[in-house]
């Protein structure tokens, strides 16, 4: 029987915790793993220099704990973007991009990944396009180097939506380091029919974000009262024979009930996979 990895998003934690008790919880609380946010902020981008004393934190807390970071989820390209028509801004993106790939190196991390948009805050067009292809296809070489995976995910707002397009994208820069890393919930915040999706993806897909969403909304939909069709979703994995990791995307934004809705999200999520035939290698929490 194919058994998934479960993890859980950085973001859903608290954050005023030591990486220690971070993790520590984590897998108290049923999760195989946790994924590492590189974000906009440069409190979050300073993990990328090797001197950060974060940074050496959280490689202290993987060795001591019993839970790993497994994929790091690289959003810090809305700011920084691979496709932006400043040159500075492009080269601001590959530093961001090749020093999270060392990160992942360093911290045993199997998975970075890659939003599917060229630009964020510009207008994005063909030559957005191609300078984004271009930076990523330097990124890949440097992720096959270090035997880190790049993930693409589709957005939900510019950009690759569909994994169609990802699987184009991925094509073209032709590197079995480049595939996808679909979010469930912003195929169908685009509109997309969400199964077909993911089963044309069949065999391209590193990793698999899960969050509930409905049209216009993408985020910080609690599980269930989105318009996900988590059932059917999961039954194609399983029938795919999907054995990747999933992970649960959730902003928690340190509020007081916040592990009680990690907890809730996780039993969901874990309901809806069993009934659909696909099992977490974690039963309890």
């Amino acid at each position: 029987m194919r058994e998934v990895r479960l993890g859980v998003y950085e973001k859903a934690l608290p954050t005023s915790l030591p990486w220690s008790e971070r993790l520590n919880l984590a897998r108290d609380l049923g999760f195989d793993y946790v994924e590492l946010s590189i974000d906009e902020s440069e409190q979050r981008q300073a993990r990328l220099d090797p001197r950060s004393a974060e940074r050496r934190e959280i490689r202290r807390a993987i060795a001591e704990t019993d839970t790993a970071v497994f994929s790091i989820c690289l959003s810090a390209h809305r700011r920084h973007s691979l496709g932006s028509a400043d040159p500075a801004t492009r080269a601001r993106a590959k530093e961001i991009l090749d020093a999270s790939i060392e990160l992942a190196a360093e911290l045993g991390v199997r998975i970075v990944q890659i939003a599917g948009y060229a630009v964020y805050y510009e207008d994005e067009t063909p030559e957005s396009f191609d300078r984004f292809r271009d930076g990523l296809a330097d990124g890949t070489a440097a992720a096959a180097r270090a035997g880190v995976m790049l993930g693409i995910e589709n957005m939900d707002t510019v950009g690759i939506a569909s994994l169609r397009h990802g699987i184009v994208l991925a094509d073209e820069i032709g590197s079995p380091w480049l595939q996808l890393y679909p979010d469930l919930g912003n195929l169908v915040e685009r509109g997309l029919d969400a199964r077909s999706e993911i089963e044309f993806a069949k065999g391209r897909m590193v990793a698999v974000h899960a969050k509930d969403a409905r049209p216009g909304e993408p985020r910080r939909v609690p599980f269930g009262e989105g318009d996900v069709p988590f059932g059917s979703l999961f039954a194609q994995l399983a029938a795919d024979g999907y054995a990747g990791p999933l992970l649960i995307e959730m902003w928690n934004d340190d509020a007081e009930d916040s592990l009680t809705r990690l907890k809730d999200a996780r039993t969901w999520v874990t309901e809806r996979m069993r009934e659909a035939g696909l099992p977490t290698r974690r039963v309890g929490a």
